[in-house]
């Protein structure tokens, strides 16, 4: 292979630069020439002209002894970019300078009223034009259901069908730099920045999801509408599915050892269950033991699904998040359920954790990395 042309060579390295120094937040020009395999000559040429470009900028942090050492940073007014969460009740965004720092914040509820495509076009609409800014690099919103094409294909829980967010984006706002992703995979990106190894991320609530990290790309799974059983039918249509047997609406009906109409469940669940869940989420995270009851044939069955993963995935972590993962004991129920079922060979020792992420900070986060080329000269 011959070697690349000098303009081509020069962008590569000028990215990879960029690059590195956003995701590790600061680093000083030694770190970035043992990251980038650039020499320190051609690093600082790099740099200077990131700098005199606006999107790099430098200080200098004393040293305990010889010279103060030069520390090599995003510039946090390069650009901004938002980063939008659209969810059952809430549509809400964050817009976040270069650095990730956030800036501003607006949510909007969405009653029952407006959940369907139009609804939810003009709340995000609405979210969107409080955030909007002039040196606005890029939108990165992410939703529940299947998207694709920037397309919320479908999303049962919200009533939508092909709700064409990226015709909004340009029609309404002339925005053409934007991504659209499943809202597990936005927070894969947010716990990216800290994980450097083949992660697993599964969301627990009212819903179920899951997402693979690996090879700094996501990978989703329809995992809340795996079937699993011949009976109960999900608000989806499908027989069996594992919300209908695993998800908090199976918590909520042991717990008052009735039967609840699932479709009604989705549609009516902040109005006319929302106290009893929240009541159950805060008993678990007293004491988890005291209503582990009401939880075991349902976490059996989502372990079960969760072991198969583990097994054709190998991930080093799995980190549970959502409103009903509320201790960790959960997460060594779990844990302890798949090493007893599953062959140690199958599933490795991997470990169990509760953790928090942001959505909108996931997303945006992808959007840079997405377009970040676009900016760099």
């Amino acid at each position: 292979m011959g070697q690349l042309p000098a303009p081509v060579l020069r962008k590569r390295n000028k990215m990879n630069v960029m690059k590195n120094i956003f995701d590790q937040k600061k680093m000083s020009r030694t770190e970035i020439s043992r990251a980038t395999n650039l020499s320190l000559s051609t690093l600082s040429y790099i740099i200077r002209e990131l700098e005199e470009e606006g999107l790099l900028c430098s200080e200098e942090v004393a040293q305990n002894r010889g010279r103060p050492s030069q520390i090599v940073k995003i510039n946090p007014n390069a650009w901004s970019v938002i980063g939008v969460k659209i969810g059952r009740e809430e549509v809400r965004g964050t817009l976040f300078d270069a650095t990730m720092k956030p800036l501003k914040s607006h949510g909007l509820r969405v009653l029952s009223h407006l959940r369907n495509n139009d609804g939810y076009a003009q709340v995000f609409k609405e979210v969107l034009e409080y955030l909007n800014c002039d040196n606005l690099f890029g939108v990165g919103i992410c939703s529940s259901g299947i998207v694709e094409d920037g397309k919320i294909v479908v999303s049962h829980l919200m009533n939508v069908n092909d709700l064409d967010i990226g015709k909004i984006l340009m029609k309404d706002f002339r925005i053409r730099r934007f991504i659209l992703m499943n809202d597990v995979d936005a927070l894969c990106y947010a716990l990216s920045g800290t994980e450097r190894s083949d992660f697993l991320v599964l969301t627990y609530g009212t819903g179920i999801g899951a997402s693979f990290w690996t090879r700094g790309q996501t990978q989703h799974f329809e995992i809340g509408h795996t079937i699993v059983s011949s009976e109960g039918r999900c608000y989806c249509g499908q027989i069996g599915c594992l919300e209908y047997h695993a998800s908090e609406y199976a918590i909520l009906k042991a717990y008052k050892n009735q039967e609840i109409d699932f479709e009604d469940f989705a549609k009516n669940e902040e109005e006319k269950y929302r106290e009893t869940i929240e009541d159950i989420r805060s008993m678990a995270s007293k004491d988890f033991h005291s209503v582990q009851s009401y939880y075991e044939k349902a976490f059996q069955m989502l372990g079960t699904i969760l072991g198969n993963l583990l097994m054709v995935l190998k991930p080093s972590s799995v980190f549970l998040l959502g409103e009903g993962m509320v201790n960790e004991e959960m997460a060594r129920f779990l844990k302890r359920y798949i090493k007893n079922r599953f062959n140690r060979e199958f599933v490795n020792d991997i470990t169990f954790s509760i953790v928090k992420a942001d959505w909108e900070q996931g997303v945006a986060t992808a959007t840079v990395h997405r377009f970040l080329h676009e900016i760099v000269k």
